[in-house]
């Protein structure tokens, strides 16, 4: 297996830019970047909790990490709208179980 390392640093009107062109990798780079960066907590928390319902197990998990980055960096979340989503995703993706432990952790321990 080959890594390559990106930049997660993009600017908000990229990464929308990213997000409305579907391509799967240009959606995950976006995510984590709204996740790490985005200035705009509600929005960059709206546009993650969004695409945990995505059928994508990538996308979900990308949208995951980017809901524990937020917690992290901006100290809030709507853990009503955000915590049974990702227990829903835990019902339906079993497999990102690590993940979504780890992104309740960082909630619970941030907001």
């Amino acid at each position: 297996m080959s890594l390559t390392y990106q930049d997660p640093s993009i600017d908000h009107d990229e990464s929308v830019r990213l997000l409305t062109s579907g391509a799967q990798e240009d959606v995950i780079c976006a995510l984590i970047s709204i996740g790490l960066n985005e200035p705009d907590g509600s929005w960059a928390e709206e546009i993650c909790a969004k695409y945990l319902s995505s059928e994508t197990e990538a996308i979900a998990a990308s949208a995951i990490t980017a809901l524990g980055h937020i917690a992290r960096r901006h100290g809030r979340l709507d853990t009503e709208t955000v915590l049974p989503a990702l227990e829903n995703l835990r019902g339906r993706m079993p497999s990102l179980l690590g993940i979504i432990e780890d992104t309740i952790d960082d909630i619970e321990m941030f907001t």
